[in-house]
């Protein structure tokens, strides 16, 4: 099928697609396709074309571009305003063998958010307004230009994360930060898993604004080149001013000196830009050669997990998110999956994603976390009423969805 241009374009396709009774696969660089069920479909509605940086005004800290435009052109033109993406989108091409960092379009529609999640929000926090077609070839439109735009349904967090299921967007509109004028990595020594998170906890219950907050086994941490002997590693990152990220970065060695905690050093900006780049794309797992799993859990049942899977399984791990977001690398199959998600519903629930399959483990396994029966009958009717036949991505995150 022929690169589609515009929305009016993706309408026309859509509309065509319901007649003959076809599924399309919504893609743009195809940078995240593995992301996901990989179902049949009878022909793929390219959206590659519809790119391009449409206004941006640095000045409201707001910025409109197409969909498909590549998120490396994006954080290049931010650059030069010393601006940033707030949510941190990851580069997952490492783990995922694809050839690019992919599009603005491809990251929200996975709502894949990065490090800095964890104190200034998700992917889905920062998009403003976006311009759409849904599965009936509807044009539509949700939002604005400006945060308190509260008209009709915040239709922004549903798409976000919907990964093409429900419309084919563009034009979106997004809101970004100051890039922060410097920053730098603490590194503190713990014992075990559980007072890692104890220490991270304390961390941030002080006045000292950490920005991101990572846990390292001593395996891990070898892969990223720091030569810890400690059994845990905590990685704290401080961003801003130099002069208050220098005074607060003091304060922290001196609280943990005093809570008898173990300060191993600091990274300066580039080893830390370096270090968190790699936990971002979860690089520090992507030489396991296993299965890749993302799993959301409150952090103070992290310990618990890790500990219930450690216990059946030789597996690697680290935590980000301050123990909120666990990465796992472990053998392909039913096995490993159904495991973790039996440890995550016996310490307080959570989410778990089979992100990188090597082995089409998703044959044997659900990709995405099980919904329970209220939660899936809504999200029938929410595919229902925006894709009623299933042309968009049908059976990409849920069976019959």
């Amino acid at each position: 099928m022929p690169k589609i241009q515009n929305l009016d374009d993706a309408a026309a396709v859509i509309i065509d697609a319901q007649q003959n009774k076809h599924r399309l696969e919504v893609r743009a660089l195809g940078t995240k396709t593995a992301l996901g069920n990989q179902p049949d479909y009878d022909d793929c509605l390219d959206v590659s074309a519809m790119q391009g940086i449409i206004d941006y005004q640095p000045e409201e800290l707001v910025l409109t571009v197409r969909a498909g435009t590549a998120l490396s052109v994006i954080e290049a033109e931010l650059a030069k305003a010393n601006q940033m993406l707030a949510f941190e989108p990851a580069d997952l091409s490492g783990i995922l063998a694809s050839k690019s960092t992919g599009t603005i379009g491809g990251a929200l529609a996975t709502n894949l958010s990065g490090p800095r999640r964890l104190t200034a929000g998700a992917a889905r926090d920062f998009l403003l307004g976006f311009d759409a077609v849904s599965g009936r070839g509807e044009r539509f439109k949700s939002g604005g230009r400006v945060m308190k735009n509260v008209t009709g349904y915040d239709l922004s967090k549903l798409i976000c994360g919907s990964y093409g299921t429900l419309a084919v967007i563009d034009e979106v509109t997004i809101k970004t930060l100051p890039r922060p004028e410097t920053s730098l990595s603490l590194l503190f020594g713990c014992d075990d898993m559980t007072s890692a998170v104890a220490q991270i906890a304390a961390i941030f219950a002080s006045p000292h604004e950490p920005g991101a907050a990572a846990i390292l086994p001593q395996s891990i941490a070898t892969t990223a080149g720091l030569d810890m002997a400690e059994v845990m590693t905590v990685v704290i990152r401080l961003e801003g001013i130099a002069l208050s990220v220098e005074d607060r970065a003091a304060h922290l060695r001196q609280m943990r000196q005093r809570d008898t905690g173990r300060v191993l050093g600091t990274l300066p900006q580039a080893a830390s830009a370096a270090l968190w780049a790699r936990i971002r794309d979860v690089d520090l797992l992507a030489h396991a050669g296993d299965d890749i799993w993302k799993l959301s859990c409150a952090p103070a049942s992290a310990p618990a997990i890790v500990a219930a899977m450690e216990q059946s399984f030789e597996t690697a791990y680290y935590a980000d998110w301050a123990g909120g977001l666990l990465w796992f690398a472990g053998p392909s199959g039913a096995e490993f999956g159904t495991a973790l998600r039996a440890a995550l519903m016996a310490h307080g629930g959570g989410y778990a994603q089979l992100l990188c399959d090597r082995a089409m483990s998703k044959n044997s396994v659900p990709v995405f976390q099980p919904l329970p029966p209220a939660q899936a009958s809504l999200t029938r009717r929410v595919k229902a009423a925006f894709d009623p036949l299933g042309v968009l991505n049908f059976g990409r995150m849920h069976n019959g969805m």
